[in-house]
């Protein structure tokens, strides 16, 4: 407004600092009071608080106020902008969020340059800082209100009771904890006190907060609480958390039935009980066990094996066999894998004596097409063929130092490249081993590295030879003279034929036993094909007669005494202790082949 066309406001008398002062605390403490009315807006402050500016200034009844805040407009009566004004920011945060603007409607009295006071220029200053902390005041409370309604329509919606306890009362409860606990309604346990609750199962209750308030809880405290209800078990797990609610200490629960959990782990329990007892028992009858999937014999021997078997297969560790030819080396594999969490997957048998070294990374890690000449299309290796299941390896002494190189790097890493390929594959495989000498010696002579065999050889199996656990031949004859065709099947074997299968010393062993019986089978007799010193066939006829028997006896000690002597007759008759007419007569008689006297 246009100063020359104004009428002079009056000439004051001179203010009093005391009033002044006064008028100023007013308007601060009317500004502040506005905050401490209960569920009032923002906005009904803001229209309280434009009202209360004019009248600290020195003409109030001139003056006017105006404040703008979040692009809301607040003015006081007969407000009117003019150019006698003075104004402040209101800031929040650092970030001016309004401001504040005193008016003059009448120009300031004659000779006056500036109408306004120093004093009301501070106090301007303070009702920004005022207003702005009302503000932030509200917000947050407007904040608490949201995030409490959230969290209440939260509460209600779950299964779990929720409870917020304060100074030892029920501050707020959800319906879930009512139900839980069979209280009427919130309102029947809200603003009671948590050890002697006024409703529903109020033991159950008391149980809960046992040694429990906001005060002495200093972190997070779970607990598993059993009540029990018409003889009924029941289980609660309660989850105590101390936090500070409106700025005094309080504790938030949680409050979840887990009945159904705890009894299937009861159910479980029960299970698991059973289950070692049962294994108990089997372990203890394990001694009369004379057969584990296709291996055969109740021998003390054969009882050990079982136990590593049952061992192995209970872990994933990969297990050496150690055993003569024919001892039954692969069937001790197959059962190892099929009593595994493997057996469902495959079972890779792999002869390392057949494997060459030129071709062992193709037969092991398998090749992409076009990665020679021959290769029209990708080809799994063992390795990939195995993968999940388990990797028996026969002869694994056979492998050269080069090839256990490359087979234990896929053995430690589990990863490989297929020949031709760019791509590193991995596999999960169990590696299962077999040999017919010891291992331990092939690497103290070199032949065997130290890494490859502490890697293959986790768990070690000895297969004990025929000849040291005879007491199991007659079940392994029963066991292979059933599995024969017809007419095996009607064939008995007498005892003597028995007596002389126990006391053989089988150097082929399982393998031999079942060849000799297949023979015996077939033949009418049993045939012994002995290597080395024993070598020669020794026929027994399957039915008693003393002097067939005798006879071949004779038959057999005439061609061993030639063998020893070199086919010297002379001297083989002095070994057999008869003349060498005796002799003679004798070799006719069996029809031994003569050969040149050399003596």
């Amino acid at each position: 407004m246009d100063r020359d066309h104004c009428t002079p406001l009056p000439v004051a008398n001179a203010p009093n600092a005391l009033t002044e002062r006064i008028k100023e605390l007013n308007c601060l403490y009317g500004i502040s009071n506005l905050f401490e009315n209960q569920d009032v807006s923002l906005s009904w402050i803001m229209h309280r608080a434009v009202e209360l500016i004019p009248t600290a200034w020195q003409y109030p009844e001139n003056a006017c106020a105006r404040i703008r805040l979040d692009g809301q407009e607040y003015i006081s009566k007969n407000f009117q902008v003019t150019q006698w004004h003075q104004n402040t920011k209101i800031i929040l945060n650092g970030k001016q969020v309004g401001d504040v603007h005193v008016f003059y409607r009448q120009a300031p009295p004659e000779g006056d340059n500036d109408p306004f006071l120093e004093e009301e220029s501070r106090l301007l200053r303070a009702i920004g800082e005022r207003l702005s902390k009302v503000l932030w005041l509200k917000q947050s409370e407007e904040a608490l209100k949201e995030s409490e309604e959230r969290y209440r329509v939260l509460t209600e919606q779950v299964d779990e009771g929720v409870a917020l306890v304060q100074n030892s009362r029920f501050y707020y409860v959800n319906p879930a904890f009512c139900k839980m606990f069979n209280v009427l309604s919130v309102e029947n346990i809200r603003d009671a006190k948590v050890h002697s609750p006024p409703a529903g199962n109020a033991v159950e209750i008391m149980k809960l907060y046992s040694g429990c308030t906001d005060s002495n809880i200093k972190k997070n405290l779970e607990i598993i609480h059993h009540f029990t209800r018409s003889e009924k078990s029941f289980w609660v797990q309660a989850c105590h958390i101390p936090i500070t609610f409106k700025g005094q200490p309080a504790l938030l629960s949680t409050f979840k039935n887990i009945t159904k959990i705890k009894e299937q782990q009861m159910a479980a329990q029960r299970m698991a009980d059973f289950l070692n007892n049962e294994n108990r028992v089997l372990r203890s009858s394990l001694k009369e066990r004379y057969r584990l999937g296709d291996i055969l014999g109740r021998s003390p021997a054969m009882q050990e094996v079982y136990e590593l078997i049952l061992k192995a297969a209970a872990s994933d560790a990969n297990v050496a066999i150690h055993g003569e030819s024919g001892s039954g080396k692969e069937l001790v594999a197959h059962a190892i894998h099929n009593h595994s969490e493997r057996k469902n997957k495959r079972f890779v048998a792999v002869n390392c004596s057949a494997i060459q070294e030129t071709l062992f990374e193709r037969e092991f890690f398998g090749h992409c097409k076009g990665a020679f000449s021959s290769a029209h299309s990708n080809s799994p290796g063992y390795l990939d063929m195995a993968d999940g299941g388990t990797l028996f390896l026969d002869e694994i002494s056979q492998l050269t130092i080069n090839m256990q190189a490359k087979l234990l790097r896929a053995i430690e890493g589990g990863e490989y490249r297929p020949i031709g390929g760019t791509k590193t594959v991995s596999a999960d495989f169990r590696i299962i081993s077999a040999s017919n000498e010891a291992l331990s010696e092939k690497v103290s002579r070199g032949q065997m590295r130290n890494d490859f065999f502490y890697r293959i050889q986790v768990i070690q199996i000895k297969l004990p030879p025929l000849r040291n656990r005879k007491q199991d031949i007659p079940l392994l004859a029963e066991h292979f003279l059933r599995k024969m065709k017809p007419p095996s099947a009607s064939i008995r074997i007498p005892g003597h034929i028995m007596d002389i299968l126990t006391e053989y010393n089988w150097p082929g062993n399982v393998r031999e036993l079942s060849n000799v019986l297949q023979r015996y089978v077939t033949l009418g007799h049993l045939e012994f094909l002995a290597p080395g010193p024993e070598s020669g066939i020794r026929k027994i006829p399957a039915q008693l007669n003393l002097r067939e028997t005798v006879q071949e006896l004779e038959k057999s000690m005439i061609l061993k005494a030639l063998q020893q002597t070199g086919g010297n007759r002379t001297r083989a008759a002095t070994l057999l202790g008869i003349s060498r007419r005796a002799l003679f007569r004798k070799m006719s008689t069996f029809q031994v082949p003569t050969s040149p006297d050399t003596g």
